[in-house]
């Protein structure tokens, strides 16, 4: 196939699982041997579990090309960094796992390949709305949904019982904090800190989405208030550090009692020495007058990088990895939700999170997703500054990081 010379605006992807071994970072112009398979270079975050799935599509694709994994960092914000050094630097990477965080930013600074309108519907249908509207900046369809996913609450055994919480209702964020506090446990937050905040304020406001300017008014105002009191309870209680990458190990650790945090952990593989204890609960409450729960929303879409070599194989590449086939694959073996709603609603989803799965549809379809806005990261950062640590969260906080954020986005230097 010959590249369809598209602009550097948008970004395509579609999928089913791919194939490809772990590669250090490598750039300049790569040369195509006619007759051989195109290499595809997939940048993805934790590469390794993705391999088997890299092999599958490789091979299916009749020697038409030949998907090598490059690893991402895996901590969010040296991701985003990172991702766009290589972009900006002429790194020839040709797939991009893209949070859907970044979808917007990634788009509007020119970084992605245009995607044609066949290929964006070809990589929409069949697809979850939220998923498709992550993916979606200024009416125009940049990536391929891939994973989208809620965050929910993982307790151990009969942990929650001697804690005193009722897990047949909802229970609070304070209760929670409360609850690890009498027992002695820890309570783990997957995540960025981010994430935890405007799920607060979506839920203090009892919003299902919220844009920049909607997150930064709640955060400015009464549901911001009471995003800060849960905060400050949580820190004052010492059941953890707050959000951290360390989360899903400090659970599992001698002291764990409780955990948030995205529902693929359950197929985590840090988390086998306690999986046959693990109960999965709907995300908590941000108040105890809040009617529901409202979970934040994440996941990875795929791209074509601007950088690819042949942007109609990345597209094959990326309609590979998201197909019913791949996507069940994904979701049974990494935990990852599937975008696609015949892979969701399969018997072999099913299977995987048995009576869980319930839970995990429930917060995917209240939840609240990230905004897709180009000076998002902005917002993120002013929010990341203000609220973490958690033991430096003050009445005051809410309202300054809302300040800061506003500053940043009219422009002013970080």
């Amino acid at each position: 196939m010959t590249s369809r010379g598209r602009g550097h605006v948008a970004v395509v992807t579609a999928g089913a699982l791919v194939m490809g071994s772990l590669t250090a970072c490598a750039s300049g112009a790569r040369d195509v041997d006619p007759g051989e398979p195109t290499t595809v270079r997939w940048y993805v975050d934790d590469a390794p579990r993705y391999a088997a799935l890299a092999r599958t599509c490789s091979d299916g694709s009749a020697g038409e090309f030949r998907l090598e994994l490059v690893e991402a960092p895996s901590h969010p914000t040296e991701r985003r960094i990172d991702l766009l050094q290589r972009l900006r630097t002429g790194d020839e990477l040709d797939v991009i796992g893209l949070d859907t965080a970044l979808v917007a930013e990634l788009a509007a600074s020119g970084l992605l390949a245009d995607l044609a309108d066949s290929d964006a519907d070809d990589l929409t249908e069949g697809r979850t709305e939220a998923s498709v509207e992550a993916v979606t900046v200024d009416g125009t369809v940049v990536a391929a949904p891939w994973t989208y996913e809620p965050q929910v609450l993982f307790h151990r055994g009969s942990t929650a019982e001697r804690a005193g919480l009722d897990m047949t209702a909802p229970v609070t964020w304070n209760q929670l904090s409360g609850g690890a506090d009498r027992i002695g446990g820890s309570l783990q937050v997957a995540g960025t800190t981010t994430d935890w905040v405007r799920a607060l304020v979506a839920g203090a406001a009892d919003e299902e989405t919220a844009d920049l300017d909607d997150l930064l008014t709640g955060l400015a105002g009464a549901p911001g208030e009471t995003a800060g009191g849960v905060v400050r309870t949580y820190a004052a209680s010492d059941v953890g550090p707050g959000p951290s990458p360390d989360a899903a190990s400090a659970f599992v650790a001698p002291g764990g009692a409780f955990l948030v945090g995205p529902a693929s952990l359950l197929r985590l593989p840090g988390l086998a020495p306690v999986v046959g204890e693990l109960q999965v609960a709907p995300y908590p409450l941000a108040s105890a007058s809040a009617q529901t729960s409202r979970s934040p929303l994440g996941g990875t879409a795929l791209a074509v990088a601007g950088t690819a070599v042949d942007e109609d194989v990345a597209v094959e590449a990326i309609t590979c990895l998201t197909a019913a086939r791949a996507q069940t694959s994904l979701a049974t073996t990494t935990g990852h939700l599937p975008t696609l709603t015949e892979a969701l609603g399969s018997t072999e989803v099913a299977s995987a999170f048995g009576d869980d799965l319930a839970v995990v549809r429930e917060a995917l379809d209240g939840g609240v997703p990230e905004p897709v806005a180009a000076q998002a990261h902005l917002v993120a950062a002013a929010i990341e500054a203000g609220w973490a640590p958690v033991t430096d969260v003050r009445t005051t906080t809410p309202a300054s990081s809302a300040g800061e954020a506003r500053r940043l986005l009219d422009g002013g230097l970080a």
